[in-house]
C-alpha cells in the first residue's frame, strides 16, 4: 500500500531560505511542498485552499497591511488551524522571546544556522506527534538566558517585547497601533514603560537594545 502523501507549507521573506527549507524537507519520503509563502497574508491566503500536515514558518517576516508576523502570526496560525504542527524556523536569539514562542504551543523551534538535517528531524517529529521540540542552538540560547528556568529574564511583558520589537524594525507607533489593533495611547504607554523598565532615555538606545538582545 502506497504511503500516504505529507503536504506541507513554507512561509519566509527570503527566496533563498524557501528553496533551502523546501529542498531539506524533500528528502523525507512522500513530502509535497504544497505552498511556499513570502508573508503572513499568503500564508493564511494558502490556508484557504488546503489544509497541511504541517507549517514551517519564519518569526520575523515582512510587515506591511493585511501582513502578520511574530507572536500574532503564531495566534493567529493556532486559532485557524488548530489541528496542524507548526515549526518556527528563526533567527532569533532573545531567550524571553523565545519562551514566548514556546508558550504558544508550536511543535518546534529551530535555529537558522542549525544543520539541515535538524530542521528535517525536527518537521519529522512534528508531524509524528512528538512532544514540544527545541533545537540544540535554539535549547542552548533559551538556557543561557535562563528562560527555561524562570520563563524568561526579559523585564519587559510580551506586548511590550512586540512593540520594540516592531519599533526597532522600522514602524512607527501610529503603525505599531494599526497593526496590534490598539489605540495610540496604549502602543506610546508600553513604549514608555518599556523604556523604563530598561532604563533606556533615548530611541536609539531602545533600537541598540533590540538589536543587542535579539529582537530584530
Amino acid at each position: 500500500m502506497p504511503l500516504r502523501t505529507i503536504s506541507v507549507v513554507i512561509a519566509d521573506d527570503h527566496p533563498v531560505i524557501q528553496l533551502a527549507v523546501k529542498s531539506t524537507l524533500s528528502e523525507i519520503p512522500n513530502v509535497r511542498i504544497s505552498a511556499t509563502c513570502s508573508s503572513g497574508k499568503e500564508l493564511f491566503a494558502a490556508l484557504e485552499t488546503q489544509q497541511p500536515d504541517l507549517i514551517v514558518t519564519d518569526f520575523t517576516m515582512e510587515r506591511s497591511q493585511g501582513n502578520d508576523d511574530g507572536l500574532r502570526l503564531i495566534q493567529r496560525l493556532r486559532q485557524s488551524s488548530p489541528g496542524t504542527p507548526i515549526v518556527v524556523f528563526t533567527m532569533l536569539t532573545n531567550g524571553g522571546l523565545l519562551t514566548r514562542i514556546q508558550e504558544s504551543g508550536v511543535a518546534a523551534i529551530v535555529g537558522k544556522n542549525e544543520e539541515p538535517a535538524i530542521l528535517r528531524q525536527m518537521c519529522i517529529d512534528a508531524m509524528s506527534g512528538h512532544t514540544q521540540r527545541l533545537s540544540p542552538t535554539i535549547s542552548a540560547r533559551m538556557a543561557s538566558a535562563g528562560a527555561l528556568a524562570d520563563g524568561g529574564t526579559s523585564p519587559l511583558s510580551p506586548k511590550e517585547i512586540e512593540v520594540v520589537r516592531m519599533f526597532a524594525a522600522g514602524s512607527t507607533i501610529t503603525e505599531i497601533a494599526g497593526y496590534l489593533h490598539r489605540t495610540l495611547a496604549t502602543v506610546a504607554t508600553q513604549k514608555r514603560s518599556a523604556m523604563r523598565k530598561l532604563n533606556i532615555t533615548s530611541n536609539a538606545d531602545l533600537v541598540t537594545y533590540a538589536r543587542d538582545n535579539g529582537l530584530t
